[in-house]
């Protein structure tokens, strides 16, 4: 009973891993983004480390989150700037279109927060694009807004949260240290799913293809059992130095394995009445 408690993959050991995770994530966010100016890297640092853990790619969190934001400080200290500009003037225009009063002030209020909203968008996808991707800023902006719009229940749905956890942090200020952190790794498991397309695979699953792929051209099935002819399976493949496995994985099946083993056998045969000749 108590090996079960205390084993590394006991469901609540794994739960207080992920939480003590995104602990780390949060405190090294909250601690990079205090200079202003480094929101971008250190987001997009934040959400490589979490995506990283999510795809059981990475290392330590916060060995991938130092990685990233170091390799990605330049690039998204910029992008980070863009949005923030955006976002505060925005912001700004709507706080003075409501306090003008009504009128066509109403209407431009309404207009700046349609505006704010496909900007928040855009923030969603930015930082977790620069995470994984090799692209530049222009690029991750187009990305950003197709995407979200492609997938708009999965953006709505990651806004909601965002704007929960403000809201949660509003009224009890101790959560900042662990909501943000919270709220990312929710979008990063959303993003994960919705990044899977354009991410690499895997080296074994590639391989996994690879030899599927091979089989099907060579006529086997997925087992790798040749299609068809069982009166071959006897043949013993290994007498010519391969595997069984890896005669068929060069395509030559049973049945091709045996012709050339006569034609192998002939040759050795005449070869012998060749020398007994002389």
């Amino acid at each position: 009973m108590l090996d079960k408690v205390f084993k590394s993959n006991n469901p609540f050991w794994q739960s207080m891993g992920t939480v003590y995770d995104v602990f780390i994530v949060n405190t090294l966010w909250l601690l990079c983004c205090i200079p202003v100016f480094t929101i971008g890297p250190a987001t997009t640092a934040a959400y490589y480390a979490l995506i990283q853990r999510l795809l059981g790619e990475g290392s330590a969190v916060h060995k991938d989150f130092i990685s990233s934001f170091k390799r990605n400080f330049k690039q998204g200290t910029v992008l980070g700037l863009i949005l923030t500009f955006i976002g505060a003037f925005l912001a700004v225009d709507i706080y003075m279109c409501r306090r003008a009063g009504t009128g066509i002030f109403s209407f431009f209020m309404f207009f700046f927060i349609a505006v704010f909203i496909f900007w928040a968008f855009v923030t969603l996808y930015a930082f977790p694009l620069l995470a994984k991707f090799d692209r530049t800023n222009r690029d991750i902006l187009i990305w950003a807004f197709t995407l979200s719009i492609k997938n708009l229940p999965m953006t709505l749905m990651m806004l909601f949260v965002f704007v929960a956890a403000i809201w949660m942090c509003h009224i009890i200020p101790g959560l900042i240290f662990i909501m943000f952190g919270a709220s990312m790794q929710f979008c990063a498991t959303v993003l994960t799913s919705i990044f899977k397309p354009w991410l690499p695979k895997p080296e074994t699953d590639a391989f996994e293809e690879e030899v599927e792929r091979l089989m099907a051209e060579s006529g086997m099935g997925a087992t790798g059992t040749y299609m068809g002819k069982e009166a071959a399976d006897s043949t013993d493949l290994s007498d010519f130095g391969m595997s069984d496995d890896e005669m068929r994985m060069y395509g030559i099946s049973p049945e091709e394995a045996a012709l050339l083993m006569d034609d192998t056998h002939e040759g050795e045969n005449a070869g012998t009445e060749a020398e007994n000749e002389h």
